[in-house]
């Protein structure tokens, strides 16, 4: 009653401003981001007629005002039905009972467009994120998620239990949102950059404070963590065949592959101290930079050029775009396809995208002309909160879907879905499946995801079913890890850390995966390794290294996972960096600066293990970029003084033999004048092989050297006594090095 009353206040006033709306056209501020004024709004009928799409296709109204308003997330259930949140409250930052609501919208006659609208849920404050599953629905409305439950049947929420708490409403922009079912059966969501939130896992009791990231919740147990972090404020989470996720951003890169524990480049803020970020898998761009929604289209509604692509709702570009995914070793790398449409008006938001029960790609319109939170903050009245619409893109006469229910269908009818070439069919197959976990279902399942005969993507649903449903027995679970198809092993090895599945005959080959022929096993291995006890953790995560070649992810995979241990196991990794031979492979060589200067930031440094490290680069030809980063990273902390007394004697010390033959090659790379007055002493460098007889070369030296002696800090006995040899011996030549000291004779 509260949102009508609503709507009837809204309605009366948007008439009264028709008039003066129009008049003060000519003077309409344009929005950021925005290239010119947005102009009046356009009936359904009319954004209909604007829009482009491929030859072939077409664009359905399926719901719109005023039965939609303001749609924020939308998902299906196994009925076909739309679950849609709509907000008036945006962009409320305040938390509290609001004026927002959950509808259902259902195609009662078949015909294409929504004829029945129920209200779910009512006093909600922006709703960002809905899914169906698990005897209810869940609902991101922060600070809260919520799981809210119809006890009677009738379509009307009469239980509220709040999951997890603690989420932040500093940028109603960057709610949780995009609630999607994982293939492993979790609930997974996302977070903005720019809304720090703290949340409690009511399982572990493990607090987890961060911003933009992509967490998950246990649907049973109600468990809460971080899948990984970074991004900006992303909105709309993609599965592919094969179980990765695909997440739009906005600002930055548009287009993210994520991987458990990783973290990626933020929009902004700090990193937490020595991580090692993973970047974008784009290196194109489409029309300008604020997305929302994405979906990995995979029907055959669609002809086969179609298929098998992301298609993202590109806000300020008014579009869908799509780009196209190709494997780059562990990881992907994604170009771009030609526009799957395109709505020539500017107040076209797509927030959602999702393939439907029909097959087609459903679009979800938050028709504004309002893209931005500088326009909602300054503006916030300018917000149109009375249009909403709900597309289908049909291809020629593909037919809608028919009345159906697939929770009404026994175990044996839903495996057979899973064969089904509607990717919508096998999700919401897998999920029931998953619900009821019976024990002969469970065994079709099993056997089905082993048979080589059945195509991938079903047997991929068939293991995530079975995953979904109960833990995983020590036989079968092996038999995922000796499959002759990567894919498989890769998602055995990942059930097998999830389950923290410690057995010796899993553990035993989860180590022998750590050299398997495919990136993505070893990439899997890499992350289970730090979960099971078993598995000799350091020793595999630098095997895996060792065999990462060109890998853009897995080095960053495994320093995640790496540097939290090596305080307390240094020796361990000393002696796993040993074994991977005299010829060290890149990747190893290039995590040895990182490693060292993680041990240097522990309370009591290993000094020993530092020297060791850098000492190796030193004496390794094709590692003389690793030595001079490692170098670099010393000599910062020597400057910022957390390099000093005992333990910086004993680095110099060591390091005094191997660096003269570091510095023959040149006298002019930054790092050698860095390094030779920290770590010194400067004196025997002077006069460098190859070089002595020319003056010019020496001179700069001098000067460059100089130039860092005035940041050395002057108690540091180091600084005096390369000051006076750099002083005599321009004295002595008459060379004006151009620097003034800065300190008094009897300072330090």
């Amino acid at each position: 009653m509260q949102f009508a009353t609503s709507l009837l206040k809204l309605s009366a006033i948007l008439v009264c401003l028709t008039v003066a709306e129009t008049e003060a056209l000519a003077q309409e501020r344009i929005p950021h981001a925005q290239d010119k004024p947005p102009g009046p709004a356009l009936s359904p009928a009319e954004a209909i007629a604007k829009m482009t799409v491929p030859d072939g296709f077409s664009v359905e109204l399926v719901a719109s005002e005023p039965d939609l308003v303001n749609p924020v997330a939308m998902t299906f259930d196994e009925r076909g039905r739309v679950w849609v949140t709509e907000s008036l409250e945006y962009p409320r930052m305040s938390a509290g009972k609001g004026r927002d609501r959950v509808r259902i919208l259902e195609d009662t006659d078949q015909d294409g467009r929504m004829d029945k609208f129920t209200t779910f849920a009512e006093g909600l404050n922006i709703p960002s994120g809905i899914a169906v599953g698990h005897g209810g629905v869940w609902v991101a409305n922060s600070p809260d998620i919520l799981f809210l439950e119809d006890t009677d049947g009738d379509d009307k929420a009469d239980k509220q239990t709040v999951v997890v708490t603690g989420f932040g409403r500093f940028d109603t922009h960057e709610l949780p949102n995009s609630l999607t079912w994982g293939p492993d059966g979790w609930l997974y969501g996302l977070n903005g950059v720019f809304n720090r939130s703290v949340v409690k896992d009511p399982v572990t009791q493990r607090t987890f404070d961060f911003t933009c990231a992509l967490f998950r919740i246990n649907p049973r147990t109600h468990e809460f963590n971080l899948f990984a972090e970074g991004t900006s404020n992303p909105w709309g989470i993609a599965w592919n065949p094969v179980g990765d996720p695909f997440l739009s951003a906005c600002v930055i890169d548009h287009l993210w592959h994520l991987t458990e524990t990783g973290y990626y480049h933020r929009q902004g803020g700090p990193y937490p101290p020595f991580t090692w970020k993973a970047e974008s898998i784009v290196s194109h761009k489409h029309q300008k930079a604020a997305y929302c929604g994405s979906t990995y289209f995979d029907s055959d509604a669609y002809p086969p050029e179609f298929r098998d692509r992301l298609m993202m709702g590109n806000i300020h570009g008014n579009c869908i775009n799509v780009d196209v995914l190709a494997d780059r070793d562990s990881t992907y790398q994604a170009s771009p396809a030609d526009d799957f449409l395109s709505a020539h008006d500017a107040w076209f938001m797509p927030v959602v995208q999702k393939v439907g029960p029909d097959g087609c790609l459903w679009v979800l319109d938050w028709y504004d002309r309002y893209h931005c939170y500088q326009d909602a903050r300054r503006d916030p009245d300018g917000i149109d909160r009375l249009k909403g619409r709900l597309y289908r893109i049909r291809y020629k006469n593909t037919p809608h879907a028919a009345s159906f229910d697939l929770k009404q269908e026994t175990s044996e009818q839903l495996i057979h879905r899973l064969h089904s070439p509607n990717v919508y069919v096998r999700e919401i197959a897998q999920r029931l499946l998953a619900e009821r976990n019976h024990p002969e279902a469970n065994a079709a399942l099993e056997k089905l995801c082993l048979d080589d005969a059945v195509p991938i993507k079903t047997r991929m649903h068939a293991l995530w079913a079975r995953m979904g449903a109960s833990a995983l027995d020590v036989k079968f679970a092996d038999s995922l890890l000796s499959s002759t198809n990567a894919d498989i092993r890769a998602w055995g090895v990942r059930a097998a850390g999830n389950q923290r599945l410690n057995d010796a005959t899993i553990t035993q080959s989860i180590v022998q995966l750590r050299r398997d022929d495919n990136p993505r096993v070893r990439l899997q291995v890499a992350i289970a390794a730090a979960k099971l006890d078993a598995v000799p953790t350091i020793p595999t995560l630098v095997d895996v290294l060792a065999q990462a070649g060109e890998d853009p992810l897995i080095p960053r995979i495994v320093w995640q996972n790496l540097h939290p241990l090596l305080e307390s196991q240094t020796t361990e990794f000393a002696a796993a960096i040993a074994a991977t031979g005299t010829e060290k492979p890149a990747p190893v060589l290039d995590i040895l600066p990182r490693a060292a200067d993680r041990l240097l930031a522990t309370e009591k440094p290993d000094t020993d293990a530092v020297t060791q490290l850098v000492s190796l680069l030193l004496t390794t030809e094709s590692a003389a970029d690793s030595a001079d980063r490692a170098l670099q990273l010393l000599t910062q902390r020597i400057r910022s003084g957390e390099l000093s007394g005992d333990s910086l004697n004993v680095v110099r010390t060591s390091l005094s033999s191997g660096l003269q033959p570091h510095f023959t090659a040149s006298l002019e790379a930054p790092v050698t004048h860095v390094t030779v007055v920290y770590l010194g002493p400067v004196a025997p460098h002077w006069e460098v092989r190859g070089q002595a007889g020319d003056r010019k070369v020496i001179e700069d030296f001098r000067a460059r050297v100089m130039a860092r002696l005035v940041l050395l800090p002057p108690h540091d006995p180091q600084f005096r006594r390369n000051r006076e040899r750099v002083v005599r011996d321009a004295e002595r030549e008459n060379i004006a090095l151009g620097w003034d000291l800065g300190y008094d004779e009897d300072q330090g």
